[in-house]
């Protein structure tokens, strides 16, 4: 009888070690590896079924709160048809060689997309960068980036995706959007913080 009590409480005890450790690795995991928000599926309808994570103001339903934009960039009518933010009615507009950078979002170390709604000009471009920032607001890379091409319909744009990890010590991150060419509209921006789904 002593001997299985033995064997149960150094179970028990062998039990506990991984959970208290676990404890113990909260910050660091949450450093590394964040919840940055709860997943939805919004481009699902066009075969993408990685998860994703809406920032602040990332329908401009809010006007342009929280972006920075520059070159005559400015919040307008007309959202995407498929409103997969929700019901809304506005929109990015970029006239060429304007640009605007989104808020700051929450991101992790692994391998992070973003993907948003876009409409061009015929025969223009769009320009799309990720920034990421460091705790002190610094830049600690430009690894995302893609260049769209307008046909003048909405349409979701390339899964912009940095292929690696991020770099050391890196926060946060932001969207970057400029119109290298012709005039263009961007609607409900998302994360994916890593790379989910199939």
């Amino acid at each position: 009888m002593r001997v299985r009590l033995f064997i149960t409480a150094v179970a028990a005890a062998l039990l506990a070690v991984p959970a208290a450790n676990a404890g113990l690795l909260d910050p660091i995991t949450q450093l590394v590896l964040p919840t940055c928000g709860s997943n939805s599926y919004p481009f699902q309808q066009f075969g993408d079924r990685h998860a994703y994570y809406h920032f602040s103001n990332n329908g401009f339903e809010s006007g342009s709160n929280g972006w920075s934009l520059s070159g005559g960039a400015y919040v307008g009518s007309g959202n995407e048809p498929w409103y997969a933010n929700g019901w809304g009615s506005r929109s990015l507009t970029l006239p060429p060689g304007a640009s605007a950078t989104s808020p700051s979002f929450c991101i992790n170390l692994l391998d992070p997309a973003v993907r948003m709604f876009t409409r061009g000009s015929n025969g223009s471009t769009l320009q799309i960068q990720v920034v990421f920032r460091g705790l002190t607001g610094n830049i600690t890379g430009i690894f995302n980036y893609d260049d769209e091409n307008g046909s003048g319909a909405w349409s979701p744009s390339d899964r912009v995706s940095s292929q690696l990890a991020l770099p050391l010590l890196t926060s946060s991150a932001q969207i970057r959007v400029t119109a290298a060419s012709g005039t263009w509209q961007v609607d409900d921006a998302f994360v994916d913080p890593w790379i989910t789904g199939g």
